[in-house]
């Protein structure tokens, strides 16, 4: 399986949990100027900026270790132009990452609120 199928896995894997545990999907695959976020969810009076890493193998280290400052900044600065762009002005915002990892027995994951600040 590509590269992209495993990322499209991992990213159907955390929607599912997601609207399993409450949250309301608003958006996947945001795409703005600045970057891209995976995926966007209503969580009461909170919008959650999640970004997801999936992981066949350990190799390149944790998922979450992908998520580099740089990384970080890119999606902050996404999801400031988003909330803007949707004018959720009094909005609390938060920004989560999900590691998923692919095994032989299926699917796993580790999610990670409030991952990082602004």
């Amino acid at each position: 399986m590509d590269k992209m199928a495993v990322g499209k896995q991992g990213e159907d894997f955390t929607c599912a949990y997601l609207v399993k545990n409450g949250k309301k999907i608003l958006c996947r695959n945001y795409r703005a100027k600045k970057g891209e976020i995976d995926i966007i969810v209503r969580d009461g009076d909170t919008v959650a900026f999640v970004e997801v890493k999936t992981r066949s193998g350990s190799a390149y280290g944790t998922p979450g270790e992908a998520v580099t400052y740089r990384k970080q900044q890119m999606i902050v600065q996404t999801a400031r132009w988003y909330l803007a762009q949707n004018k959720l002005f009094d909005m609390n915002a938060r920004f989560d990452v999900a590691e998923v990892y692919v095994r032989t027995g299926g699917m796993h994951m580790n999610y990670i609120e409030n991952a990082f600040g602004i």
